[in-house]
């Protein structure tokens, strides 16, 4: 089963990668640089060029390729990482934290259910929530208790008033 998280950490290294790149062909020419007026020129001046070719090459095709080439399957694995991390997601929400609209996010949501990226995950309606809410047994329930009238939750097929301890739905008296 594929995860998630790692999948986006592995996108984001490439890109990361070719920052390195930059940043390591950017020290080569400085280096290079500094060391033209010693002895060594040939050496220096092999840095130099190298550098610079290296920080261009990689700073003016790497970034724009590896940030093009991996943008909607950022988007998408962003989404299903953040809908891992609750029981119970908005759609809409979802796609606003990502920057698309509701349907490219309902889009997204389905790819990652089909690819295994949300297990145990279903939509409902505008919502992705973990398909074992569904059950009546993980459902919330808000009622009023028909003994003293307070107003409560519970969770289940039965609840107890947290003021007067009576069950909901009533028992029945006669067992």
């Amino acid at each position: 089963m594929p995860d998630a998280k790692k999948e986006l950490s592995k996108v984001m290294m490439s890109l990361y990668l070719i920052i390195a790149l930059v940043i390591v062909g950017g020290v080569m020419a400085v280096v290079g640089i500094t060391g033209l007026d010693m002895d060594n020129m040939d050496y220096h001046l092999g840095l130099l060029i190298g550098g610079i070719m290296l920080a261009f090459m990689s700073a003016v095709f790497g970034i724009p390729l590896v940030w093009l080439r991996n943008t909607e399957r950022r988007k998408t694995l962003r989404i299903a990482v953040l809908a891992l991390s609750s029981e119970r997601s908005q759609i809409s929400i979802l796609a606003g934290s990502v920057g698309c609209s509701d349907a490219e996010a309902r889009e997204k949501v389905v790819w990652a259910l089909n690819n295994g990226y949300l297990p145990g995950y279903v939509i409902s309606g505008d919502e992705v929530l973990l398909s074992k809410l569904l059950d009546p047994n993980f459902q919330e329930h808000a009622v009023e208790c028909p003994n003293c009238g307070a107003s409560f939750t519970y969770v289940g097929k039965i609840g107890q008033c947290p003021y007067c301890g009576d069950y909901y739905p009533p028992r029945n008296k006669n067992v």
